[in-house]
């Protein structure tokens, strides 16, 4: 048997393997994409509170599910809820908390 040749054959798929797993690594890398903070969440209904008012709304209702999804955040309900709390100011109103305070279903009534 002409084993050297195997074994060139051999090293040659190994190094062809390896050039794969980096190339799809750097292609993972360059397609995560990297989640909002509280401040970016915080901008996004600060946003939604400018527009509401530019519109001539006496108050504008947030649920936290709406600016998770409309965000497009994966696994952030508790920075969602941080950011909404955060922007509120006096006369807001908190339409429906859980205990946990950090649900889903968290909504306020922002004042404008």
């Amino acid at each position: 048997m002409e084993y050297e040749k195997i074994i060139l054959d051999l090293l040659m798929r190994v190094k062809e393997l390896e050039e794969k797993v980096e190339q799809l690594s750097k292609e993972k890398k360059n397609n995560s994409k990297k989640q909002p903070g509280i401040a970016e969440i915080r901008e996004y209904i600060i946003g939604l509170k400018q527009k509401a008012a530019e519109d001539g709304l006496p108050y504008i209702v947030l649920k936290a599910n709406d600016i998770h999804k409309a965000m497009e955040l994966k696994s952030r309900m508790p920075a969602v809820c941080s950011a909404m709390k955060q922007c509120m100011n006096m006369g807001d109103i908190v339409l429906h908390k859980t205990a946990s305070g950090f649900s889903s279903t968290f909504e306020i009534q922002y004042t404008i």
